[in-house]
């Protein structure tokens, strides 16, 4: 079912992370597509993750995050929207740090929320994060906010138990058994680096109307002898 596009839609059409957050040069496009039955208090809007990355590689993503860390949410903080569209705070015990500096209670930043039109906007097939749960989170850090905001989409990775077994994966800290946390061990031992990445192409509008058709010079007298 197609979802009307509104004031905050068009607002939102095209847009950069709030603080620069990925590097500066990823960029949401919101959907015009509506989903029924993922939330139970109304309407829900998808946004597009552009990137100059593949996020879905686990070392690119600890190569882009500031801090790679298992963590257990506490509670919501609260949301806000600074232009771009609702982002929502939660404060997030700190379990483990695998990338960063990071200890006791920080606040989460996730980009994605209910607007002011009531519509849950999300980006693209992600979840806002649930109270009780633990993730791996990869954040960057926005020292205006003193938040740590996802990379959005990958960056949120539930963990239900963080010493569970990991069969197949390599013992990479030498304890003598495999767990999920040596997936995240070895990807910032392997982490990508981004620093050179080309940026994503900014997005470009369509011109308001079509050029001006140029008309071809009337032959000459001398062109038609």
């Amino acid at each position: 079912m197609k979802l009307s596009i509104s004031r905050t839609a068009l607002r939102s059409a095209a847009l950069v992370l709030a603080g620069a957050v990925i590097s500066g040069s990823a960029v949401y496009v919101l959907s015009s597509e509506e989903s029924g039955g993922n939330s139970a208090n109304g309407p829900v809007s998808y946004s597009h993750f552009l990137s100059g990355a593949d996020y879905s590689v686990d070392a690119n993503l600890t190569g882009e995050a500031d801090h790679v860390f298992f963590g257990k949410v506490k509670v919501k903080k609260g949301q806000r929207d600074l232009g771009v569209g609702p982002e929502t705070q939660y404060a997030v015990v700190v379990e483990r740090v695998f990338k960063g500096e990071l200890s006791g209670t920080v606040v989460v930043n996730q980009q994605g929320g209910v607007d002011e039109e009531g519509v849950l906007v999300l980006p693209e097939n992600d979840h806002l994060l649930q109270e009780g749960s633990t993730y791996l989170f990869a954040t960057k850090r926005n020292p205006d906010n003193g938040w740590n905001t996802l990379i959005p989409v990958y960056g949120d990775v539930p963990v239900p138990n963080t010493s569970a077994q990991a069969p197949g994966m390599p013992d990479a800290n030498g304890d003598g058994q495999a767990t999920v946390a040596d997936r995240w061990v070895l990807a910032v031992k392997n982490q990508a680096d981004l620093s050179t990445a080309p940026p994503v192409p900014e997005p470009t509008e369509m011109p308001a109307e079509d050029p001006p058709v140029e008309e071809s010079p009337a032959p000459s007298a001398t062109d038609a002898g």
